[in-house]
Formats: C-alpha cells, structure tokens, sequence
C-alpha cells in the first residue's frame, strides 16, 4: 500500500506529495503516474522568491533513480501554499518505489524577507510518498490468479459438498 510523509524544511515550509491518480491496487513498470506536491509555507524563517527550486526523484529498490527533475515555484509568503506536478514518465523498474523531495538550503541578501530555495543533489532527496512497481505479468501470475483459483477452489468444493448431500439423502430413502 502507498505510503507519504510529510516533509518539513526552514522550520515551516511543509512539503506533501499525493498522486494525481491512485493506484489501483500497484503501479505497474508501463504506468506513468503524476504527483502533486503541495508547498504550504506555514510561517518559515522565510518568504520564498520566484525564483526558488526544489528536485524531485523517482526511485525504484535501493537508490535506482528512475527519473529527476527540478521543479521551480514562487513567490511563497507566510500562510500561502502552491501545488506543482511532477512525474509523468514510465516507471520502467519493478520494485518499491519512492518519490523523494530534495532541497539544499536557502540563499537572499541579510535583512531580506525574501530569500530563494535552491534544489538539492538526488543522493540527498527525503522520501516523501513510497509506492510498489510491478510488471503486470508478474502480478497476474502472482497475485491475480491465485485469487482467482482460490475462488474456483472453492467454489467446486461447494458443489462437491452439495452432490454429497443430494447422494447421502438419496442413499438415506429421502428422495424417491
């Protein structure tokens, strides 16, 4: 099942990622999901400019990264909040996958309100929502159709169970 955290930078920019679609149950290797970060700067040390960047990485099993990008928002005021989108290219690898949101640290002039956040390296990125990959084959061959032969399983054993009754009244002279 997915995963998210929230991720808290400057001691108030709180950072979410959600995606666009949910999966159903998985991702699966020939999907191309999109997620929405949501940036909500619940009074930080400071106003973000224009100009402020974050990256964001898609990683599948122990540091694969799969995709990367940065991402540029602002202006971000005290109280105000910005949604961006990222993603939208195939996973391509089975696995655990992570979104990880990476920033490095904020740059502005002393006595600025408004500084710009600079975007950090992809070894550096916080995980912020983790999801699973499969290849579709293999999930049918290992999920799907197990399921679907515990249910024809049981349900000839019902049938079963229901001849059985028919011939043991039959054999009892309750029918006949």
């Amino acid at each position: 099942m997915p995963a998210t955290q929230e991720i808290t930078v400057f001691d108030g920019l709180e950072i979410n990622v959600e995606p666009v679609e949910e999966p159903d149950p998985v991702y699966f290797t020939s999907d191309d999901p999109e997620f929405n970060v949501h940036l909500h700067n619940n009074d930080a040390k400071y106003n973000f400019s224009e100009a402020s960047a974050f990256r964001w990485t898609i990683e599948t099993n122990p540091m694969q990264v799969v995709h990367t990008g940065e991402v540029e928002f602002g202006p971000l005021d005290h109280g105000e909040e910005t949604t961006v989108t990222v993603g939208g290219d195939v996973l391509a690898y089975e696995g655990h996958g992570v979104l990880g949101i990476s920033v490095a640290g904020a740059s502005g002039k002393n006595g600025s309100d408004r500084w710009k956040l600079n975007a950090g390296r992809e070894r550096s990125a916080d995980p912020a929502y983790s999801f699973s990959v499969w290849d579709e084959s293999d999930y049918n061959a290992s999920i799907r159709r197990p399921k679907q032969m515990q249910l024809a399983m049981f349900g000839t054993s019902v049938i079963l169970i229901f001849f059985a009754l028919i011939q043991i009244l039959l054999a009892l002279g309750f029918f006949g």
